[in-house]
């Protein structure tokens, strides 16, 4: 432990030798006045108290008291890096944005659910740094690893539209990829970093070439967890209407509605192969356990996360409220013999 001003350490020495000798002395008047009284029964009789006995519990809490205000006056600091909170981590949320993420098998889409997913994810985090990043067959890196939750929660609110036609397909091991480069941006790179990938699974290259990219994720140390939205059922697709872009159902090349269905064998090998873990967005029991994993591994212990001045300053109130209590007593009731003269 560290003091910046240890001055007050001796200020608080001195103090408590003070409280301790205020003490010592106000036994001994008690003692004299005990033998004015007639001696230790007599005063006993009429105090209700024992004058002669020394109350050495108060002088250690009252001298340990002032120690402990005069080392938070010389505001104390934790020893080392082991005591305090670990580095804040690096995460980002990597969400599928191509045209199976409209698919309306779930509700309101695929995009929407991952999206309210993401948001409830966010509040987990802390103080750790949160990058937002969308993938379909390119990649679109909206916010770096940040600590401002509150930015990433307002670009979460426009993504239910933002999937486009232009970019309909999905490249998970480009995205896997960029996104292993998009978390080593930022101001902060030290701590743990990992990636969050929330989609359906669908992909138009084969699952070797995905797992390799995530067995070279997991080779520099990003652990990769997945969130899986969608149905084995599936569901047909619209696109949103927006600026430039023609709304509508999505057709194969016979004119029949494409069916997107969700790909949960990939998304947990990639999981798997990541070591992270695998949720699905309608498994409310799973997301709670994938959110805990996040919040368990915050690190900090307890009295880590408050100053050391405080808790000297909460010991030391402690002290005086239990002195404070020595003087309480329980009421007791007397019970005078009846003396009869025969």
């Amino acid at each position: 432990m560290t003091f910046l001003n240890p001055s007050f350490l001796l200020f608080g020495i001195a103090l408590a030798i003070l409280v301790v000798l205020a003490l010592w002395s106000h036994a001994g008047r008690r003692r004299r006045l005990a033998q004015f009284l007639g001696g230790k029964r007599a005063a006993q009789r009429l105090s209700g108290s024992n004058l002669y006995r020394l109350h050495v519990e108060r002088i250690v809490l009252l001298g340990l008291t002032a120690l402990v205000l005069a080392a938070a006056a010389a505001e104390p600091r934790w020893p080392d890096e082991n005591t305090l909170p670990p580095p804040a981590r690096s995460v980002i949320l990597a969400i599928d944005v191509s045209a199976s993420m409209q698919a309306s098998d779930v509700s309101p889409t695929r995009l929407g659910q991952a999206v309210e997913v993401a948001g409830e994810m966010i509040e987990t985090f802390g103080n750790d740094r949160v990058g937002l990043l969308l993938f379909a067959g390119s990649t679109y890196s909206l916010a770096p690893p940040t600590h401002d939750h509150a930015a990433l929660r307002y670009f979460l609110g426009s993504l239910p539209t933002v999937a486009s036609a232009y970019d309909p397909g999905t490249l998970l091991s480009v995205a896997i990829r960029e996104t292993v480069a998009f978390a080593a941006t930022g101001d902060e790179v030290d701590g743990e970093q990992a990636i969050i990938l929330s989609g359906d699974g669908e992909t138009d290259e084969t699952e070797a070439a995905v797992l390799a990219q995530v067995r070279a994720a997991a080779n520099q140390g990003i652990g990769i967890h997945v969130i899986g939205v969608g149905t084995d059922e599936g569901g047909g697709m619209v696109m949103p209407q927006a600026t430039y872009q023609f709304g509508g159902e999505v057709v194969d090349e016979s004119g029949v509605a494409a069916i997107s269905r969700l790909n949960e064998s990939l998304l947990r090998r990639v999981a798997e192969v990541g070591r992270g873990r695998y949720a699905h967005a309608a498994d409310e029991a799973a997301l709670r356990d994938f959110r805990g994993f996040f919040e368990a591994q915050e690190g900090d212990p307890l009295f880590a996360r408050y100053e050391l001045t405080f808790l000297f300053i909460l010991t030391a109130l402690a002290g005086l409220l239990i002195e404070s209590l020595l003087d309480i007593r329980l009421s007791r009731k007397v019970v005078v013999a009846d003396r009869r003269t025969t």
